[in-house]
C-alpha cells in the first residue's frame, strides 16, 4: 500500500471540563492517523515527547486509526511517529492555558496522513479556527461521530443536533451534521447545516466542499464546479481540490449536446479544456503524485471519444496506485476501451 502524509493541525475546538474534587485535570491531546486514500491506519505507534524532545509517553491507534493523550500539564509537546516506509512524523503542539483549579486545559486535535518516502509533503493552508466549547457538547458531539462510525445515522443525527442544542455556535457539530445529512443523501438538511457553519467560520475551505458535493449530486454541475474553486481558493496547497473542481467540470461538458448549435460545440470543447489544463497543472503541482487526476483525465477524454488516451492515464493511474481495490476492474475498463474485450 503507498502511503502519503499529510499533517494539519487543527485547532477547531477548545474543550472546557470541570476539575474533579477542585484538582486540574490537564490537557488533553486526539489524534487520528490515515492514509492516502482517507482511510484509518490501525496499529500505529505514537510517541509523545516534551518539546525539547525528551519521551513522555506512547500509545498505538485504534482500529479507527484514533489515539489520546490525556492529563498533560506542559504547554509543548511533539507527536512522533515513524515507520519504515514512510517519512517521519514531527508535530510540535504549542498550548497556552496554564493548567490551575480554574483552568482545566485544553483539547487538541492533530490529523495525520502518512505519505511514502521520497514523496513530497502536502500541506493544507486551512487557518485555525479556535473555539471553547463546553465539555458536554463536545462529549454528544463525540457520541454522534462513534455512532456515525458504526453506520448508525439516525443516532449519529440526534447526537450532534443534542451537540448544537448545548453550543448553538459549535462549527464541528454543524459541519459533522451536515455530512451526516449528506450521507443518507437529505440534501435540504445538509445545505442548512452548512450554511450555518459557514456563518461561524467562512474560511474553511471544507464547508465548500461539502457544498460542492451536495450541487453534484443535484446535477448542478457548473455550480458546483465554481464552489469547489472557491474551496480551492481558500487551501490553495491541497490539489485533490482542483480535482474534484475539475470532475464537476467534465460532468458540465457532458451534459452539453454539441449538435445544437456551433456555439454549444465551443463552449464544451472550452469546459473541456480547461478541465484538462487543470488538471495537468494540479498533477505537476503535486510532484507528479496526484493519482486521482489521472482517472479524471481518463473520464475526461473517454467523454471526448478519445479512447485510446483514457486507457494510457488509467495505466497511470494504476502504476501510481497499484494497491487500488478496484484494480481489477480498472484493468477490464481499459481492455474495454482499447477493444480487447469479446
Amino acid at each position: 500500500m503507498m502511503l502519503t502524509r499529510k499533517i494539519t493541525l487543527l485547532t477547531l475546538a477548545v474543550s472546557i471540563s470541570l476539575p474533579a474534587l477542585g484538582m486540574p485535570q490537564g490537557h488533553t491531546i486526539r489524534g487520528k492517523v490515515r492514509n492516502s486514500s482517507g482511510q484509518n491506519v490501525a496499529r500505529v505507534v505514537v510517541d509523545l515527547q516534551t518539546g525539547n524532545g525528551s519521551m513522555i509517553n506512547q500509545t498505538v491507534t485504534n482500529n479507527e486509526g484514533d489515539f489520546q493523550f490525556g492529563g498533560l500539564t506542559e504547554n509543548s509537546y511533539i507527536i512522533v511517529i515513524s515507520m519504515p516506509d514512510c517519512n517521519p512524523v514531527n508535530e510540535r503542539i504549542e498550548l497556552s492555558r496554564t493548567i490551575d483549579q480554574n483552568s482545566p486545559g485544553e483539547t487538541r486535535t492533530v490529523e495525520i496522513t502518512l505519505i511514502s518516502k521520497g514523496s513530497p509533503p502536502v500541506t493544507s493552508s486551512r487557518p485555525a479556527f479556535v473555539q471553547n466549547v463546553p465539555q458536554a457538547a463536545r462529549n454528544s458531539l463525540d457520541q454522534g461521530v462513534r455512532f456515525s462510525k458504526a453506520d448508525k445515522p439516525q443516532e449519529a443525527i440526534s447526537a450532534m443536533q443534542e451537540a448544537i442544542k448545548q453550543f448553538p455556535d459549535y462549527f464541528d457539530a454543524h459541519f459533522a451534521l451536515a455530512n451526516e445529512f449528506i450521507k443518507i443523501n437529505q440534501l435540504d438538511e445538509a445545505i442548512s447545516e452548512l450554511q450555518r457553519a459557514r456563518d461561524i467560520n467562512p474560511r474553511d475551505d471544507r464547508i465548500y466542499q461539502s457544498f460542492g458535493i451536495v450541487l453534484t449530486r443535484q446535477r448542478k454541475y457548473l455550480i458546483a464546479a465554481r464552489v469547489f474553486g472557491e474551496a480551492a481558493r481558500l487551501n490553495r496547497a491541497d490539489q485533490q481540490i482542483v480535482v474534484m473542481r475539475c470532475s464537476a467540470l467534465i460532468d458540465y461538458a457532458a451534459t452539453i449536446d454539441p449538435s445544437k448549435s456551433k456555439e454549444a460545440s465551443e463552449e464544451r470543447a472550452s469546459v473541456f479544456d480547461m478541465a484538462e489544463k487543470e488538471l495537468q497543472q494540479a498533477f505537476e503541482a503535486s510532484g507528479k503524485k496526484l493519482s486521482s487526476a489521472h482517472l479524471q483525465l481518463a473520464r475526461l477524454y473517454e467523454k471526448k471519444g478519445d479512447r485510446a488516451r483514457a486507457a494510457d492515464h488509467i495505466e497511470q493511474y494504476l502504476r501510481l496506485a497499484p494497491d487500488d481495490p478496484k484494480a481489477a476492474a480498472l484493468r477490464e475498463a481499459i481492455k474495454k476501451l482499447r477493444g480487447q474485450t469479446n
